[in-house]
Order: structure tokens, then C-alpha cells, then sequence
């Protein structure tokens, strides 16, 4: 078990308080004051030396000293010591709130520009990194609030961290445990299926919703259904029957069409139309052929040559851009090469200029400093040094430009061979292009000559209409036209009647199939009514099972928390907790929420019971965390007995005659502290 013990506490200029040393050793101590005279001032203090925080939990609260108009006194160091014994070693912490003044360049005056905290431990200034991380080594920041202050878990922590506190002290109840302590439980296990039982609440939730909105749209869509149901009723066989009949009659006029469309008559006249016909186009084929047959051959020898020109036009576009490419290569090494010659004539000129270049020396013979007169040894030393690296500097520039002007001139070697391979190259593409435009030439002169033969032999071709044989079989071919065009007039006329009682026939048998398909639809209907009457029966025993399910899931959840409860309560000897509430509809919410013989301490505790009922907690809480630390109970003077406790403890108590701090401290003489 960590003790950790508060002996002095020491705050200057704090939140209005001058001067104020209050001296416990680690006792229990009374400190008596009238209102705004600084008692809680004194457990801010504490809490900001350690976390930056008053006894709010607050950040931002005001630190500084006012003056009597309210605003803030400039040029204090707001100062909080402590002194605190750890598992009996002394530690003492301080921190100083003070202003930043900052004087600008060329301005007379500081300004003010923000504040600094400087931080220290025994005495030893630290940054606040390591000043934080050493008070954590101490002791946690929310731990320690739970441990100082009676009020804290109650009044700042939200219901589920006081609840997740809870079962951390006490240990949570497995699901195992919950069930076989109550038999009505057994089937919950097969019905969550894996799932845990907040998974299984929303599951449920979604589909009782779900089940609930098709529940409501169930009578409306029968009713929907039910007014559109019409009030006759049909025969439907006897319209089966009837369309049979229809179609029968239907059939048999088509087959009469077709009788009508192919008479005799006309088939004869047809079949010798077609036998012309076939004559027609024998003789002309066979009058033509030996002309068509040579036109033919000409058109695939011009084809021939069309094809040939092309391919020695492609060559001719590669040579000549293979010969463009050549002298652009060759123009621009040209180009090089007088660059190359234009920078070797400089280079000559820059060797000469370092070869001629002579040694000038100015003898000092004195010395700059003192000037005395150098020795003459000296004298000829520096400049034999001087000569030395003349020679030294105009040997390496020499070699430079020699390296330098050998590099140009293989480069130039490279590019006149390189001159001599391109111009070569272009000799040969001009000798070569020259030769493919002469076979262009020939190409296209045989190209002609094939098209003026074809052209000669496509109007040499003998005229077959204007032989008497072909004019008598175009004579026979007008003449049976005409004779069949006159036999399917009167076709025509008879083919009309029929398609007039064939379109009639149709309509009835619309008329017909119409009534056949909305007998069709009311069947169809009356087939989904039954149908949404059975959803509705199995959607009301699903919803009822899903009930069942929310039944056992909420008794689980009750035995659950019952068993919690006790197990809690029994962690205290005056708090007790209550974990849930019972909802309107008989449901579970869970809460936690903190009582006194059945009092809620929100509603109905007086300040009395909230304060021995949060030291009862800070009793349990100690033991869980092993941790025993000052506790600091403000409006101390509505409790007339505090329970007992294993820690040091320090109260606030309302004094109307204290107009300054007054200490008592256990087995101490009272002092009387400045507060003001």
C-alpha cells in the first residue's frame, strides 16, 4: 500500500492569497476560514501544483492576483509548494506561475507577451515533461482525484466510467454464471447463437421494426387488392370454347387466301415467266463471255501493276527519308567539327598566354607588424617559396589546357571519321534513289499500257439487246407480265373479302382472351390475399418469439445485474449502487447511480451524507489501488462525524468568526494563517 502524506503546503500570491503556509506533518488537520477567505483556494492549490487543474477539474480558472477594480496585478510570481512524504520519503514539488515581459528591438519599454510556468522538484528546476512525468510516478492523475476528493466520483464522472470503476473493483460476472443461477436462462445460449447480447438486442430491435412495418402495410395492401376485384363473374370455359371456334374459322379463311393467291393459271404463267427469264440470261452470258473473259485478265494485269507502282513508291519515300536523315547528320557534324577547331585555335592561344606568362616578386623586407628589417635569409626564403609556386601553378594550367586540347582534337579525329561513314553513306542513298525512280518510271509506263488495253476491250463488248433473238424472249417476258398482273386484280378482290372476316374474327377473339386474362388476374388476387394473410399469421409468431427472446435477454440482464449489485455493494459499508432502471414497457436501462439507505445522492442526501458517503467510497477505492492520499472534504462543517478512514484528511470548515485561515491540526497547537 503507496502513502502518500501532504506536510506543508506554501502558496504566494495565489488566487488572491498573499502569504500562506499551512503545516500538517501528515496529520489530520481542520482548516476554518469564513466564506472567500481561501479554504478551497487551499485544495485548488494542491490540485493545480500536481495536474494544472483546480478542485473543479477545471484548466482555465483564474490564478492571478486582482486588484480592487477587477483587473490583474502585473509582476508577481503566483508561487505553490508542497511538500509530500511517499512511502516515508520526502519529496517537495513547487510551481511558479509568473508573466513574460519582452523588451522588442528599439522599443524602451517591455511589453507584456504571455506567461510561463516554471517548474521544479526538490528544489531543482525541470521542465514540464519531466516535472508531469515525475507526479505520475507518484501517482496516476485520475486515481489521485478519486482518492482526494469525497465528491469526485459522484459529482464528476459520468454514469458509465463510475459503472466501468465498479466492476473494476468488484470483477465482472461471466455469462456462464448468470445463466446457471437461473434455470429460465437455460435456452438463451442456442438462441444467441454466438452473438453477444448487445449484438442480439439491435438484431432483435431491426426486426421487430421491420416486422412492425410489414404489419402495417399488410391490411392495407388486402384492401387494395379488394377493391380492385371486380363484381362480375365470367364464364371462362364456355370463352375457351368460343375462342376455340374462333380460331377454327380463322384457319380455315387462311387457307382459303391461299388458294385464291395461288390459282393455276397464274402458276403456269408464272413458272414460263421464269423460264424466260432464264433464257434471257443464258444467251446474254453466253454472247458475252469470251469479252468479259478477256476484260477479266486485263483487270487483274492492271492490278498487278497498280500494286508494283506503290511498293517502289514506299521505297522511294524510305530512301528519301533515309537521305534526308543522312545530310542533317552530316550538316550538323560539320557544325561540330568547326566548334571543335574554333575552341583548339582559343585553347593555343590560352597555353601561349600561361607559356609567357614571367615570374614577378616584390621583396619585402620588413616586417609588417613591427617593421623591423628581415633577415636576408628570410627575404630569399619567401621568395625562392613565391618562385616555387609560380612554376608549380603555371606548369598545372599548362598540362590543364594540353589535357584539355588532346580531348578536343580525338574528339575531332572521332567526328571527321564519323563525316567521312555519313558522307559516304549519302553517295550511296542518291546512287540508290536514282536507280528506284527509273523503276518507278518503267513501273508506271507498263501501268498504262495495261489500262489502255483494258479500257479498249470494256468497249469492245458486243451489245446482246439489239440481236432479234433477245428482243423476241423480252417481247414474250412483257407480254405474260401483263397477263399475270391482270389475273392477280381479280385475285386481289377476293383476297380483300377474306382479310375483312379475318380482321373481324380477330377482334372477337381479343374480346375473348381480354376476358380470359382478367379472370385470370381475380384468381391471381384472390391467391395473393391468401398468401399476405398467411405472412401476416407467421410475421405475428415471429414477432412473438423475437418477444420471447427480449423477455430472456432482459431476465439475463436483470439476474446479471442483481448479482453485480450485491457483489458491489458488499465492496461498501455505507454506498450502495443502483445499476438499472425498469422502463414503462417493463425493459432494462442501464445506469449507475449512487444511494443511501436508499436515497439517490443526486436528488435527496444532505451534505453530510455525500460527504461520508464519498469518503466510504474513497475507503473502498484506497484499497482497490493501493493508495492512501490526503483527502480534502470542503463544507466540512455540515458533517458532525466523519466515518472513519485510513488516510490523512483535511477539512473545510465554514467559520463566520474566522476572517483569516485558521489551522488545527491533530495533536497541534491552532495557528492562525494571512490568507489575505
Amino acid at each position: 500500500m503507496k502513502k502518500i502524506e501532504l506536510i506543508v503546503l506554501k502558496l504566494r500570491d495565489f488566487k488572491g492569497i498573499k502569504s500562506l503556509d499551512i503545516q500538517l506533518d501528515g496529520g489530520n488537520a481542520q482548516i476554518f476560514g469564513d466564506n472567500e477567505v481561501g479554504k478551497t483556494t487551499t485544495f485548488d492549490a494542491f490540485l493545480w501544483l500536481l495536474f494544472d487543474k483546480d478542485s473543479n477539474n477545471k484548466k482555465d480558472f483564474a490564478i492571478k492576483t486582482l486588484n480592487g477594480d477587477g483587473s490583474e496585478r502585473h509582476n508577481l510570481e503566483h508561487t505553490v509548494e508542497g511538500t509530500f512524504l511517499v512511502d516515508g520519503t520526502a519529496i517537495t514539488l513547487k510551481k511558479i506561475y509568473k508573466e513574460k515581459w519582452t523588451k522588442k528591438r528599439g522599443q524602451a519599454v517591455a511589453e507584456f507577451t504571455g506567461h510561463v510556468v516554471e517548474h521544479f522538484v526538490d528544489e531543482v528546476p525541470m521542465s514540464k515533461k519531466d516535472f508531469t512525468a515525475k507526479v505520475e510516478s507518484i501517482v496516476d492523475e485520475e486515481v489521485f482525484k478519486l482518492l482526494t476528493s469525497p465528491t469526485y466520483f459522484n459529482e464528476q464522472l459520468k454514469w458509465q466510467e463510475k459503472r466501468k470503476l465498479l466492476l473494476e473493483i468488484c470483477g465482472d460476472i461471466s455469462d456462464e454464471e448468470v445463466i446457471a443461477s437461473n434455470t429460465s436462462l437455460a435456452k438463451l445460449n442456442d438462441l444467441l447463437n454466438g452473438k453477444s447480447l448487445e449484438d442480439m438486442k439491435k438484431i432483435i430491435t431491426s426486426k421487430k421494426k421491420h416486422i412492425n412495418e410489414e404489419l402495417e402495410k399488410i391490411p392495407v395492401r388486402i384492401d387494395e387488392i379488394n377493391k380492385m376485384l371486380p363484381e362480375t363473374t365470367v364464364d371462362v370455359e364456355t370463352i375457351r370454347q368460343q375462342v376455340a371456334k374462333i380460331e377454327a374459322n380463322i384457319e380455315e379463311l387462311q387457307e382459303q387466301k391461299i388458294r385464291v393467291k395461288n390459282g393455276s393459271s397464274v402458276l403456269d404463267k408464272q413458272r414460263q415467266l421464269q423460264d424466260l427469264e432464264m433464257k434471257s440470261s443464258e444467251l446474254k452470258r453466253t454472247f458475252e463471255a469470251d469479252s468479259i473473259q478477256e476484260i477479266n485478265k486485263l483487270q487483274v494485269r492492271v492490278q498487278e501493276a497498280q500494286g508494283n507502282v506503290q511498293i517502289i513508291q514506299s521505297e522511294i519515300k524510305h530512301k528519301e527519308n533515309y537521305k534526308n536523315s543522312k545530310e542533317i547528320e552530316l550538316q550538323q557534324l560539320s557544325q561540330d567539327i568547326q566548334h571543335i577547331e574554333n575552341q583548339l585555335v582559343e585553347l593555343r592561344k590560352e597555353w601561349a598566354h600561361h607559356n609567357n606568362a614571367q615570374f614577378e616578386y616584390e621583396d619585402k623586407c620588413e616586417c609588417p607588424s613591427c617593421k623591423q628589417e628581415l633577415p636576408q635569409e628570410q627575404v630569399e626564403a619567401a621568395r625562392n617559396e613565391a618562385l616555387a609556386q609560380f612554376n608549380e601553378e603555371k606548369a598545372r594550367k599548362l598540362s590543364a589546357v594540353n589535357e584539355k586540347g588532346k580531348s578536343l582534337a580525338q574528339e575531332k579525329e572521332r567526328k571527321v571519321s564519323r563525316h567521312n561513314e555519313v558522307n559516304n553513306d549519302l553517295f550511296s542513298a542518291n546512287m540508290e534513289l536514282d536507280t528506284t525512280k527509273n523503276k518507278l518510271e518503267t513501273a508506271q509506263k507498263e501501268l498504262a499500257k495495261y489500262q489502255d488495253k483494258l479500257k479498249q476491250a470494256q468497249t469492245s463488248v458486243p451489245d446482246v439487246t439489239a440481236t432479234d433473238e433477245y428482243k423476241s424472249i423480252n417481247l414474250q417476258i412483257e407480254t405474260l407480265q401483263a397477263e399475270i398482273e391482270q389475273l392477280n386484280e381479280h385475285a386481289s378482290e377476293a383476297i380483300a373479302g377474306i382479310d375483312e372476316e379475318i380482321d373481324k374474327l380477330n377482334f372477337e377473339r381479343k374480346e375473348c382472351n381480354s376476358a380470359i386474362a382478367q379472370h385470370a388476374n381475380i384468381e391471381a388476387s384472390k391467391e395473393r390475399i391468401i398468401e399476405l394473410e398467411d405472412q401476416q399469421v407467421k410475421l405475428a409468431q415471429e414477432y412473438e418469439k423475437l418477444e420471447q427472446t427480449t423477455f430472456l435477454i432482459e431476465e439475463f440482464i436483470r439476474t446479471k445485474v442483481n448479482m453485480l449489485t450485491d457483489r458491489i455493494n458488499s465492496k461498501f459499508k455505507y454506498a450502495r449502487f443502483k445499476l438499472f432502471d425498469t422502463q414503462v414497457n417493463g425493459g432494462l436501462n442501464e445506469v449507475c447511480e449512487t444511494t443511501y439507505k436508499g436515497v439517490p445522492y443526486g436528488t435527496g442526501l444532505n451534505n453530510a451524507a455525500k460527504i461520508n458517503v464519498g469518503l466510504d467510497i474513497i475507503n473502498t477505492l484506497s484499497a482497490h489501488f493501493g493508495i492512501q492520499a490526503p483527502i480534502f472534504v470542503d463544507n466540512a462543517e455540515a458533517v458532525t462525524k466523519f466515518i472513519d478512514v485510513d488516510t490523512q484528511l483535511i477539512s473545510l470548515v465554514v467559520s463566520e468568526k474566522d476572517k483569516q485561515l485558521r489551522v488545527e491540526v491533530e495533536g497541534q497547537q491552532p495557528m492562525l494563517k494571512e490568507a489575505i
